[in-house]
């Protein structure tokens, strides 16, 4: 039988981010956290953090923490419909959304279903290929991403697919592109990433021209509206969601380089496969509308 006590401080730390604000959150000594983290995992025979700064599950510690979480969101539930004295109930759902999604989509798919339910949403916001290790940890209940197979435990549904085309100023068209956009060109002209994790662009060129692999200068720009600001501003190139760019391509701010490189990334909604009432609704919205605003 699983001490809920002992997990719920290792679930703190995780949260948290430490012992020590553990130990705040439960109004309990550094020591006491600590000693409730060894309890347990003398208790189960492995291992379940990793003692960095900030600490992090192993394996078992993270589908330790996802059981806890699916456990924890089932008993709220429970004890909101057959309680007469708990306060008002309030579902909060940690979910992580790759970059692009919550530009273009997300925020727009699941704002009446959160306002009407009273569902508050917490987001972990990565790249499409990194979302997955969120709900791997157990740190979200569910998360959007390219990935197509599942983790253990999870269950994967298709929601539809990202369109990108790669764009740049018109300025930048003819500063940087003036003959074409050829491999010579687009070697020098700098480029945009999310972040140092963002392959995109670079496998992009890479269909374009082949080997060796084009690696031109690069901005690394994490937030999705000022990367794509840094390109409307003659700053870069790179490439951005279709829906977003198609009035700067009808009056001619922004140019398509290359429309035989237009690509698609499929999404996925993967989940946990016990569900909360609350994340079943959440999932059958994120999949519905998401796919209408992907069509």
């Amino acid at each position: 039988m699983l001490d809920y006590q002992l997990i719920q401080a290792f679930a703190a730390v995780l949260d948290e981010g430490g012992f020590a604000r553990a130990a705040d959150r439960l109004c309990i000594t550094q020591s006491a956290v600590s000693q409730r983290v060894k309890l347990l995992e003398d208790q189960i025979g492995r291992a379940l953090i990793i003692r960095e700064n900030p600490p992090r599950p192993t394996d078992a510690g993270a589908r330790l923490l996802r059981h806890y979480r699916q456990v924890q969101a089932l008993e709220d539930e429970t004890v909101q419909g057959i309680s007469t004295k708990s306060p008002v109930y309030r579902p909060h759902v940690p979910v992580a959304v790759n970059t692009d999604s919550l530009f273009v989509w997300f925020l727009e798919a699941v704002a009446s279903f959160a306002r009407d339910s009273g569902t508050t949403l917490e987001l972990f916001v990565d790249g499409h290929e990194q979302t997955i290790k969120y709900l791997k940890s157990g740190a979200v209940s569910g998360c959007v991403t390219s990935e197509r197979e599942a983790p253990e435990g999870c269950t994967a549904t298709r929601i539809g697919s990202l369109r990108y085309v790669l764009v740049a100023s018109g300025e930048f068209v003819r500063r940087w592109f003036p003959a074409g956009f050829s491999r010579e060109a687009a070697a020098r002209a700098p480029l945009v990433n999310l972040d140092r994790n963002d392959r995109f662009q670079l496998q992009v060129l890479y269909k374009a021209f082949g080997d060796p692999q084009v690696t031109p200068p690069a901005y690394y720009i994490p937030v999705a509206d000022k990367y794509f600001e840094a390109i409307r501003s003659g700053l870069c190139y790179g490439l951005v969601a279709e829906s977003k760019i198609q009035a700067g391509l009808t009056d001619g701010s922004l140019v398509d380089l290359e429309p035989a490189l237009r690509t698609e990334i499929p999404l996925y909604w993967h989940v946990w496969k016990y569900q909360s009432e609350t994340l079943r609704d959440l999932s059958e919205v994120v999949v519905r509308e998401g796919g209408r605003l992907l069509a």
